[in-house]
């Protein structure tokens, strides 16, 4: 099926066709129409024939140049020719067609007319000499694709010096260039001034953009633990690309700590306050579940002893299983004992920490690091679902009730997490049962969340209740409690 642009070109071929037919009988035509002594009325005639025939000529030279030409330049280029150029093509047509009208058909003198339109050119000129400066600084940038529709700039203000503008290009036009910025507002800027004024396009040559951030610790925080803790924070939010790499660089030493850059790439200049705004939310969580504070300026005096070590180089054990929603329902008793009997689990970059449809009797607690939960999909193929960040847990089924684990999870970093098996909860439970009906709330309570359901129906809220009397009972079974 034919596409638009060449129904239309077919359509000024047959145009052109029937022009050159009437030009052969124009003659026949005013033969015709002389005999019956309408003069005048042949003339017109004759006139709006040749007129017509110049018109479809012109128009048939611009569809031939859009059909052939442009599409032949694109190739040899790889990108579209500059709409701007087009234009004055379209243009300088559409000027030698009238001038062959007045010429040819209208029998004016053309080296008059050119001569008179160059003295009434040289007048406008002199008036118009920024706009004409305009126009050909717009054609310059065009053929250069310094810039795009579309592309972040950021322009240096001549008036005032040492200040930018940053926008987002949304018209190229014959005299200036539309930016908007982030606050919503338009900014006209003559091609001519960008022509000469130093910017910089964020969108080429690629799209993806690099954001920093720059996060100030203590220097009693170790670099592997910062690194490990920072590029956890980068790694959970959400539009950070994965390629290229995430850095992070200690930039230099100052008094108030050491400050670490982090280097991340956005895939648009668009999403760089966002996504930064992110970065910089995570960071401080990761922070906080490791018990480390940012760093600023203070003066200290104190004896520093030999055996001191790093700052808070461990959250207390109670605190983080504080975080976890199972264990939250306990005393303080409870929770150190779990926290007594607990044990350290360290992995490397991309170790399985558990393993889908393995056995299992424990529960992970991540105290650094992030980790990966992925689910094997039809074809056996691991499938990611979600960041596992700080503070958060997995495996709490196995550790419950036995059943084998559902999922896989992976280290993405360095990750330290603490492993709390079925043993250490074992004499609670059996001293405390009444914990155990406590905890089959919380889950299924959360399993209820998952279902993504619109609205509560009693029906749902009597497969939730069974739900629930059935995990309190694998619990029970799988601890070996009995209430009679």
């Amino acid at each position: 099926m034919l596409d638009k642009q060449w129904k239309k070109l077919i359509f000024q071929i047959v145009l052109v066709i029937c022009a050159v037919l009437l030009v052969d009988f124009q003659d026949y035509f005013h033969k015709f129409l002389n005999s019956l002594g309408l003069e005048k009325l042949s003339q017109v005639i004759y006139l709006t024939i040749s007129i017509f025939a110049w018109l479809a000529g012109g128009w048939l030279v611009s569809g031939l140049i859009q059909a052939f030409v442009w599409p032949s330049l694109e190739k040899r280029l790889g990108y579209p020719p500059p709409k701007l150029l087009k234009n004055i093509v379209t243009a300088v047509i559409i000027l030698t067609i009238f001038l062959s009208i007045f010429g040819f058909v209208l029998n004016a003198p053309i080296s008059g007319l050119i001569a008179g339109s160059s003295v009434l050119a040289a007048v406008i000129g002199l008036a118009v000499t920024r706009m004409i400066s305009d126009v050909f600084s717009g054609v310059a940038l065009s053929v250069e694709r310094a810039y795009n529709l579309g592309d972040w700039l950021e322009i240096e203000m001549r008036s005032r010096p040492g200040s930018s503008i940053v926008g987002k290009v949304v018209e190229i036009n014959w005299r200036a260039t539309r930016l908007l910025t982030k606050a919503d507002e338009i900014v006209v800027i003559p091609n001519s001034d960008l022509a000469r004024t130093k910017f910089i396009n964020f969108s080429a040559p690629e799209r993806h953009y690099r954001a920093e951030v720059y996060v100030p610790l203590s220097h009693t925080v170790s670099v592997d633990r910062a690194k490990r803790i920072l590029m956890a924070a980068i790694l959970n939010t959400r539009d950070v690309m994965r390629e290229p790499k995430p850095e992070i660089n200690l930039r230099k030493f100052e008094q108030r700590g050491v400050i670490y850059g982090l280097r991340f790439w956005v895939r648009d200049y668009d999403l760089d306050a966002q996504v930064t705004k992110e970065v910089q939310e995570n960071v401080l969580r990761h922070l906080q579940v490791a018990g480390i504070d940012l760093s600023y300026h203070r003066v200290d005096q104190r004896l520093v002893r030999p055996q001191e070590r790093e700052q808070n180089q461990e959250l207390p054990k109670t605190e983080l299983l504080k975080r976890v929603e199972i264990f939250a329902v306990m005393g303080e008793q409870a929770l150190a004992r779990i926290a007594q009997a607990m044990e350290k689990r360290e992995f490397s970059p991309k170790d399985f920490i558990v393993t889908q449809g393995e056995e299992g009797s424990s529960l992970f607690v991540v105290e650094e690091g992030l980790v990966n939960v992925l689910v094997k999909d039809a074809k056996g193929r691991n499938k990611w679902v979600v960041h596992i960040p700080p503070g958060g847990f997995f495996g709490e089924m196995a550790l419950l009730t036995g059943e084998p684990r559902t999922a896989s999870v992976q280290a993405e970093g360095e990750v330290i997490c603490y492993e709390i098996d079925k043993e250490a909860l074992l004499p609670l439970f059996q001293e405390h049962p009444e914990l155990l009906e406590k905890i089959s709330d919380l889950m299924a309570a959360r399993k209820a969340q998952l279902r993504k359901v619109k609205k509560a129906t009693a029906a749902q809220a009597q497969e939730e209740q069974k739900e629930k009397t059935s995990l309190l009972q694998k619990m029970r079974n799988f601890f070996g409690i009995r209430l009679w």
